[in-house]
């Protein structure tokens, strides 16, 4: 075979800038948690999602103030749930010491299982994987940046076992990351994070907001 053809070199060229292509696009973590949605079969009318200006911490624009309300209005027994999808996830990579977590206003609710993330992967070594990171209680708690008397940072270490259940290797493919409360009571929060990106408002998601 005569390695020297044109023809070779051009091929082998664009199999490395697919790939490399490939590598960049799997590390992008931007993100949007628009999408809410609310799980409720029996029709008991005890789930709420939405977002809404005037309920959550400033956002990265100074301008506005929106929160991400979501409900379990019944008993945990109930078939009930409520979150919001992080779309653009899909194809992203893990790395070590990644986190997912959200700022919660000291008022809601804090449990062992909500909120929490509901992920799907496929691991390096191709195997489909699904965990649960979080719930609130299980998180790293610190003082909100922007209202640290009234709101919670909290985040979860994918590769900590205390955190995710169980963890999520490095190098692993998102395939869905749902952020959900199934736990009964009203979460306000704001600032859903992934890689340092974060969702504070309906849109993509940014910077960490510096807004007071």
């Amino acid at each position: 075979m005569n390695f020297k053809k044109p023809g070779f070199l051009f091929a082998i060229a664009a199999m490395f800038v697919l790939a490399s292509s490939a590598a960049v696009f799997a590390q992008n973590a931007n993100f949007n948690a628009s999408r809410t949605f609310q799980f409720d079969p029996d029709h008991t009318g005890e789930a709420v999602a939405f977002w809404k200006n005037g309920i959550g911490l400033s956002d990265s624009s100074c301008n506005t103030r929106f929160g991400l309300d979501l409900e379990k209005n019944g008993a945990l027994s109930d078939n009930v749930s409520a979150g919001a999808v992080l779309d653009g996830l899909k194809g992203v990579m893990t790395s070590a010491g990644d986190t997912l977590g959200y700022d919660i206003s000291n008022a809601s609710p804090c449990g062992a299982g909500a909120p929490r993330f509901n992920v799907s992967y496929i691991t390096p070594l191709g195997v489909s994987g699904f965990s649960f990171v979080g719930g609130c209680s299980n998180g790293t708690h610190a003082p909100a940046p922007q209202s640290p008397l009234l709101w919670t940072r909290v985040t979860m270490n994918l590769q900590n076992p205390g955190q995710a259940f169980p963890v999520i290797p490095p190098g692993s493919i998102l395939q869905s990351v749902v952020l959900i409360v199934d736990e009964p009571g009203k979460y306000l929060l704001d600032n859903i994070e992934f890689k340092f990106q974060y969702a504070d408002k309906p849109g993509n998601s940014g910077p960490s907001p510096s807004c007071p």
